[in-house]
This record gives structure tokens, sequence and C-alpha cells, in this order.
């Protein structure tokens, strides 16, 4: 019998970095003692992941559609709790735990562990479950927390971050010496890494498919520090987000560019009635498919809940 640990799809670093660090945790405070824990992830892993997980040499793990889930295993969920997010190989009724940073929205029939708060990262939470264990991180485990905290925040800039991720960030880098600036530098490098990919591939590499009240709604996020570059390929985008609306069965679907540098993002939408909407969420403009929103960078905090009100409303 075995206990899968397993982030949204499709990963992040965060979600990814969550699921080895939480194992880490429970096996070291006993919490199963009696089942074996397996850290998974779902869907294509990004750059951003790939290098962080080779620089702190810490193994990748396995993915959840190579892995022969029994009918005895049970699954922990990290860095999400919607149903439309989770790999469909996941079975409700066999969920034990959620660790996440985002808004509830589960439905489950049986009463489960839920540890959910307002942090701008899910390894921000498991770092202060180890604190308030007494229990110190593997080196490479804390490596792993603090990138995944400067990922999800931005630099902790992000309007998501709090007081905690900021003390969180400084006590792991002074501990393990590392610069955070630097780390930083190599994670924004990384995270605007898209050579070779289609549009597709781009308005599909970081998203998350929210359910307003029965209306499916596909945020794509790209974080770039050179947005010019994504925007060059609008006619592509706008294509993407009409086959990515057909592909996954959502009636909305838009792309957001978030420049991490000058912390401000675009919106890409493909018919009038998503830029009605837009406009309505953040009282701006939107102009030949694009709407620039200002400083609004946090899908979580400052994009979806915005969207939600008018979809909603």
């Amino acid at each position: 019998m075995k206990i899968y640990i397993i982030g949204h799809t499709p990963p992040d670093l965060d979600t990814v970095a969550s699921t080895v660090t939480y194992a880490e945790y429970i096996k070291k405070i006993n919490r199963y003692t009696d089942r074996e824990v397996v850290p998974l992830y779902s869907g294509n892993l990004n750059n951003e992941t790939l290098y962080i997980f080779e620089k702190f040499n810490v193994q990748i793990p396995a993915e959840i559609k190579d892995v022969h889930i029994a009918e005895t295993d049970n699954f922990i969920l990290v860095d999400h709790n919607e149903e439309s997010q989770r790999d469909p190989r996941v079975n409700p009724a066999k969920v034990l735990e959620i660790v996440d940073h985002h808004k509830l929205n589960i439905n489950f029939t049986s009463p489960i562990r839920v540890d959910v708060r307002p942090l701008g990262s899910t390894c921000s939470i498991i770092y202060e479950l180890f604190k308030t264990s007494k229990i110190e991180p593997e080196p490479a485990t804390a490596n792993l927390i603090l990138a995944s905290v400067l990922s999800d925040t931005v630099g902790l800039k992000s309007t998501l971050t709090t007081g905690i991720d900021v003390t969180i960030a400084h006590e792991i880098a002074e501990k393990h010496d590392i610069d955070i600036e630097q780390l930083t530098v190599e994670i924004f490098k990384a995270k605007s890494d898209i050579e070779g990919l289609s549009a597709y591939e781009i308005v599909n590499r970081d998203t998350k498919t929210f359910d307003f009240k029965g209306t499916k709604v596909f945020i794509g996020e790209v974080e770039t520090v050179e947005p010019e570059k994504v925007i060059e390929q609008k006619a592509g985008l706008i294509e993407a987000l009409e086959d990515t609306k057909v592909k996954k069965g959502v009636g909305i679907a838009y792309l957001f560019i978030i420049d991490i540098l000058n912390l401000n993002a675009l919106a890409v939408y493909a018919t009038d009635a998503e830029r009605e909407i837009l406009e309505k969420a953040f009282t701006a403009t939107g102009s030949d498919n694009v709407m620039d929103i200002g400083p609004r960078i946090s899908r979580k905090k400052d994009i979806a809940p915005a969207i939600e009100r008018v979809v909603t409303g």
C-alpha cells in the first residue's frame, strides 16, 4: 500500500517541489508508518523545474502515467485542490490530505486533513510545518523550498508575497549560503526560456482551469523578461487559445504574459466576449486582442478572482 503525493497538472516548480518536500516531512514525523510515501507529478515539466532540480541535485519524481495505482493506494494533494486542476487518475475517494495556498473549492464526501494557508507558495507552508515540528529539512530540500518561494512570489515582489515568505527565504538563504538575488535571476532566465516552443505549447505551458459556477475558464501564463518576443507570436497565440477551448472543453480562455522584471501583465484573448469580461474585471481597454492590465501579476490573487467576479456576477 502506497501514498502518492501529487500536485496540479500541468506542473510548475512549486507543485513538483512540494511533492518532494512534503514526502520528506511526513516520513520524518512518521505520520504513516505502515505505508510507502511516493512523490509524483502529472504533465510536462517546464524548464524552470528541470533547472532547479538539476542545480540542487534532487531526483525528479516519477510521472503518474508511468506508475501502477493499486486499489489500496491513497493520495495527498499539494499546491491545488480543485478537481479541474487534478490528474484524472487521482480517485477523490482515496485522497487523505490537501496542503495548498489557493482558495478552497472542494467537494469530498469523507473527512480529510486540510492545511490551506494564504502564503506565497505551498513550499512555504511545508517549511512552516518543519519548523513547528522542530525538524530540519535536508539541505537540498531547503534549497528546493527557497527556489519555490522565489518562483511563486516572483522574487518576493508579487502581491501574494507575505512576511512569512520573506522570512523563510532569507532564513534558508543565510543558513545555506545562497545569494537570493542571483538565484532569482537564474529562476527568471529559466522561466523565460520558450525557445523552440510552439504557440500552443506556450499557451498551455503554465495553466489553471477554473470552474466558476459552471463556467470553465482557462488561464494560461507565461513569465518572461522579454514580453515583446511573446507578443510577436500573437496571431499564433490567438489560434492556440481557440484550439485550447476545443481540446480542454472550456468556454473562456486567456493567456497572460507576465513581465517579471517590470512587474506588468498583458492579456491575450480571442473573442470580443472575452475582451468585455477583461474590461469589466480590470477597468482597462483591450485593443487588437491584447490588454494591458498593469501590475496584476498573480493569477491566484489578482487575475482569477477578478475574472470570477465578472463571470459569476
